[in-house]
């Protein structure tokens, strides 16, 4: 797995930065999005893919360990649709 640390490192080569600044526009880009997100926007990236708020409606659920029926109550669930383009590798 890769984190922001090895991320930024790699961004930095590219972009001739230092790693500090290349971690910060990725956190900076990361936060900006899930807060345009919560406000309701769809966040469209040509050829990567769609973040966006999806409702999750409440639903009966069973608990596998009792068989019990619980109710699971309706929620906003934040999603990441991939572009066909990165979806489909050949």
């Amino acid at each position: 797995m890769v984190g922001i640390s090895e991320l930024s490192k790699t961004v930095a080569k590219k972009a001739g930065i230092t790693q500090k600044k290349a971690a910060d526009v990725i956190t900076e880009f990361l936060n900006e999005t899930v807060s345009e997100v919560d406000k309701g926007s769809k966040i469209n990236l040509a050829g990567f893919g769609i973040f966006e708020r999806k409702k999750q409606s409440a639903r009966t659920a069973r608990n596998p360990q009792t068989r019990a029926e619980i109710k699971v109550p309706a929620k906003e669930k934040f999603v990441f649709r991939a572009s066909s383009k990165i979806k489909y590798k050949s």
